[in-house]
């Protein structure tokens, strides 16, 4: 026995309804109805309020009465990650998809995706905001589902995420949203109705420059050198970070066609030219001049050794097995490095590199172009972004560059 009118409400507020059969006042018989789209909703709706209901006594029966499992929102993120998987989209931007949509799930439930809603949204961030750092690396919240972590979180002195981690959170919700959208499981993108922080309240490059102090522990001699022997990864990328503020995954996945002389000006593309290889955005392709300190330490013999050798790639010693990029393995190696330097700060790692090189420039009255120029920062390119090489101002880069005092000595290499 069922209620009609309850049948009714299920219909409008839910797609993707299955009718095993039922059985209306009139003697029609239904079999095998599927609410599918909108207008399915619609028809159904009409086809109802046109043979109410008497009574159950009347003996209306529904059997089967179920929403799809497909629905839900587990079996429609799996398929939503496998499309983003079959359209060849970044392992890391998959992954990164897969942990949104996990806590997603895990803070409002495994709901038919039809559900949906603001408060839902507004649900998920008042959560997340309580999400710790490195939770599924952190002994504590082993084995601990969603709702469980966010429980302790909240009774432990955690940080809040950064904004622009909470931003990265929304937007993969909105890609998930639409697609939900476009594939008729919902009608409106329920995040249309939250407000963002503003871009320019968050922003998007965090982090500090490193003091004077931590560029002298970070540069003693002695311990870089014991460090960095054991590969040239270590030995030169935090040089080359240095005196471009480039990215470690820019610097990490240098091959040797990379390095050219243009113009008689010594420097490295970092682009999307050879396997492997991937860009932040469109901003970041840019030819980087090499700085003379860089030259003198022997950065071209390098570079000819590693072409002699038959090395493609400069720093082969450096995987890519995730799909992360090859600068993981370089920022783990040099963070640990970091702490046996007493450079103990939470978040300070490679990055710090191109808020100094940024920073001692601006100081230096080097205008802001020339800096978007060299480290690559969105909104500084004017035509950099399809004329990468820009020769007309790599002169002026390089000049900027001469401008850069780090106040640490650079080691010679030994091949």
């Amino acid at each position: 026995m069922v209620d009609i009118d309850k049948l009714l409400k299920d219909a409008e507020n839910a797609f993707q309804l299955t009718i095993g059969g039922v059985r209306l006042p009139n003697g029609t018989h239904l079999t095998n109805v599927r609410i599918d789209t909108p207008e399915d909703e619609r028809q159904f709706h009409a086809l109802m309020a046109a043979a109410p209901p008497t009574s159950t006594s009347q003996g209306t029966k529904a059997v089967a009465v179920e929403r799809r499992k497909e629905a839900l929102l587990s079996a429609l993120a799996a398929t939503h990650l496998a499309d983003l998987e079959r359209a060849g989209r970044d392992k890391k931007t998959v992954l990164e998809s897969r942990h949104s949509l996990m806590l997603l799930r895990g803070i409002v439930g495994d709901i038919p995706a039809a559900d949906l809603t603001s408060d839902h949204c507004r649900q998920f961030f008042d959560e997340v905001a309580h999400w710790p750092r490195h939770a599924t690396k952190r002994p504590e919240f082993a084995n601990l589902a969603v709702r469980e972590v966010l429980a302790k979180a909240k009774t432990m002195a955690e940080l809040p995420p950064a904004v622009a981690t909470l931003n990265k959170h929304h937007q993969r919700l909105s890609t998930f949203f639409n697609w939900l959208k476009k594939n008729k499981h919902l009608t409106e993108n329920p995040l249309h109705g939250l407000v963002r922080q503003d871009k320019d309240d968050a922003e998007e490059e965090t982090g500090r420059a490193f003091t004077q102090d931590e560029l002298d522990a970070i540069f003693e001699p002695t311990a870089y050198v014991a460090w960095a022997a054991k590969y040239p990864h270590r030995f030169w990328v935090p040089i080359l970070a240095l005196y471009s503020g480039a990215r470690v995954t820019e610097l990490s996945q240098l091959y040797v066609a990379d390095v050219e002389v243009i113009n008689g000006i010594a420097g490295y593309h970092i682009n999307r030219r050879f396997a492997g290889q991937k860009l932040k955005n469109k901003a970041s392709r840019r030819f980087v001049p090499l700085a003379q300190p860089v030259l003198d330490a022997g950065f071209l013999r390098f570079v000819e050794e590693a072409k002699l050798a038959g090395e493609a790639r400069l720093f082969p010693q450096l995987p890519n097995n995730d799909g992360g990029g090859f600068g993981k393995q370089m920022s783990k190696q040099f963070s640990a490095y970091l702490k046996k330097r007493a450079v103990t700060e939470a978040g300070l790692g490679m990055h710090a590199f191109r808020h100094t090189l940024a920073t001692r420039l601006a100081r230096a009255k080097v205008p802001l172009q020339t800096i978007g120029r060299i480290t690559g920062h969105k909104g500084e390119q004017g035509t950099l972004g399809k004329f990468y090489i820009d020769e007309p101002t790599l002169a002026e880069r390089l000049a900027a560059l001469g401008q850069f005092v780090p106040g640490v000595p650079l080691m010679r290499y030994s091949p």
